[in-house]
């Protein structure tokens, strides 16, 4: 059985389109790919203008480069400016338990920890945890897994706080030795 404490990463969506990914922080690298506006990407690190990224290109790849910083912004900004109601994740904990013949991971529950704040006349919200985990197997390969799950959170004078349990169940026919934690992510809605 193994546990770690993990912390989020910023994922950020594209807002122009279509965007170069580069191989490295500027124009005079070559281009790895193109992100649309709308995707989803992890960012890694800034270096001056140009963001590090990752993301899962629509063709399947799993392209890592470099973004003009600004065609990218925080998720977060998108998904609660206007919310009411807010959910900000503190902390996760994963916990895997080992297969049968104790070679890999069978699965996995990621606790994620969250604070609600909201008007004091609310009484609950919805939240909605999302994580992306990516399962290292036996042959080298890496895949990424997203889970979700929604939960009626209590509020009382406007602030309430829970822990969502999301389950992993590795569904690959290659054996899974690890499971590492990408990003988690609680976001609150009105009850």
């Amino acid at each position: 059985m193994s546990s770690s404490f993990v912390s989020a990463l910023d994922f950020y969506r594209v807002n122009d389109e279509p965007i170069n990914v580069r191989s490295g922080p500027g124009k005079k690298f070559p281009t790895l790919a193109q992100a649309k506006k709308g995707e989803q990407v992890l960012f890694i690190k800034q270096e001056g203008d140009w963001a590090n990224i990752f993301f899962l290109h629509p063709d399947g790849r799993q392209v890592e480069g470099w973004i003009y910083a600004i065609y990218i912004q925080p998720e977060s900004v998108d998904r609660q400016e206007d919310a009411v109601v807010k959910a900000e994740s503190i902390g996760a904990h994963l916990k895997c338990l080992p297969n049968a013949e104790k070679t890999g991971v069978s699965s996995c529950m990621l606790d994620i920890d969250f604070t609600v704040t909201g008007p004091l006349n609310e009484d609950a919200a919805q939240v909605r945890c999302e994580s992306e985990v990516l399962l290292h197997l036996a042959n080298g390969d890496v895949q990424p897994l997203q889970e979700a799950a929604r939960i009626r959170t209590p509020l009382k004078k406007g602030a309430g706080a829970a822990r969502m349990q999301l389950i992993v169940f590795p569904l690959s026919k290659e054996s899974v030795e690890k499971v590492t934690v990408v990003d988690y992510r609680c976001i609150a809605q009105k009850s």
